[in-house]
């Protein structure tokens, strides 16, 4: 719930900041990017009285988004991954769920030339988990989950509107079951390499 306010707040500060910053510095960048998503975490849950490692597999995925600059060194990202994952348990494949993550980030612009765009921010993400399909046929609810994070990102121009967009983006996130109540640490890293035409 905390974080929820949390992500709320930013927002509407962002709302708020974001008609006189236009007026100093108007550009928008919209990118389509593979995305490899691989756990940070392997954490471990009781089954039967035996402790078993679980965590999520690595995988590749898709990742689109748009960036609206506020000011030259400041602009806010919206983005959008989707990867399917499987959920392995010391092993053997428990079963196979969607990641998919709706995050805002508030980038701040560190080196920003014709050329080069380094950036970095943190990321507030709204995240889907969608149900979990177990290896004997049954299914599982999971829970929507919402995460704080870091990214940081690179922007290789290649002319006035065409970019190669490079990112690394870690987030501090749990994968729930809403029927058993149980969860585990995913805490997942995501890099991501595309393409971005700029405004």
């Amino acid at each position: 719930m905390k974080r929820l306010i949390l992500g709320a707040i930013l927002g509407a500060a962002l709302l708020l900041a974001a008609p006189p910053a236009r007026a100093q510095d108007d550009s928008f960048k919209i990118f389509g990017a593979a995305s490899y998503v691989a756990p940070a975490s392997e954490d471990h849950v009781t089954i039967s009285s035996v402790k078993e490692s679980i965590k999520t597999s690595k995988e590749l995925g898709w990742n689109v988004g748009f960036e609206w600059r506020l000011t030259k060194r400041t602009g806010v990202e919206v983005d959008y991954l989707n990867a399917t994952e499987d959920v392995d348990v010391s092993g053997a494949k428990l079963g196979q769920v969607d990641f998919s993550p709706l995050s805002g980030t508030l980038d701040f612009h560190l080196i920003h030339t014709k050329f080069v765009d380094l950036y970095i921010g943190p990321t507030y993400s709204y995240v889907n988990w969608g149900t979990l399909h177990l290896e004997d046929g049954t299914t599982a609810t999971t829970k929507k989950e919402s995460a704080w994070g870091a990214s940081v990102g690179l922007d290789i121009g290649l002319g006035k509107t065409f970019a190669v967009v490079g990112g690394l983006r870690y987030l501090d996130l749990d994968l729930s079951s809403k029927d058993t109540g149980g969860s585990f640490n995913v805490n997942p890293l995501l890099t991501r390499i595309g393409v971005a035409l700029r405004f």
